[in-house]
């Protein structure tokens, strides 16, 4: 889909008659399609990591870091609403700075997260889980970043 988007883009933007603002816009739009693509990507890995954490964690520890987990893709999940309303309303600079905000929220989050891993390493859990908790919890990230590239191209 990527692929086809983005030809057609292309061809658009090569249009004799497109304005330079017009070109400006389909380049633009290039730049989100590959965006979308990028967290389509993450999303996948998301589920992959998800998978490969379950098959490893105790059933007793899974379900108390699923908790943590949804809640930190929940607020990755609603950055991402807000964007696709800020491209149905147009963005406004204070908006913009909230999107960086809310994206510093998220990279704490991560840390916070990763580092009650690593504590439960120090002591004594099993390490496979954890690293696949902390590869989960990286991802999920890695889609709040593709969500906040998404505002600095509006």
């Amino acid at each position: 889909m990527n692929e086809s988007i983005t030809n057609f883009l292309q061809k658009v933007y090569n249009l004799p008659n497109a304005t330079s603002e017009e070109r400006k816009k389909f380049s633009n739009l290039i730049a989100i399609t590959d965006t979308l693509e990028n967290l389509s990507d993450e999303c996948d890995a998301i589920m992959h990591n998800l998978t490969k954490y379950l098959s490893k964690a105790s059933q007793k520890d899974s379900a108390m870091r699923l908790t943590e987990v949804s809640e930190y893709f929940a607020s990755v999940k609603l950055f991402f609403e807000q964007v696709c309303i800020y491209y149905a309303t147009g963005i406004s600079e204070s908006q913009k700075d909230h999107g960086k905000d809310f994206e510093s929220k998220i990279n704490k989050n991560k840390k916070s997260l990763k580092k009650a891993s690593r504590k439960r390493i120090e002591s004594g859990s099993d390490v496979k889980a954890e690293l696949a908790y902390i590869d989960l919890v990286r991802k999920i990230e890695k889609a709040g970043d593709c969500v906040y590239t998404l505002i600095r191209e509006l």
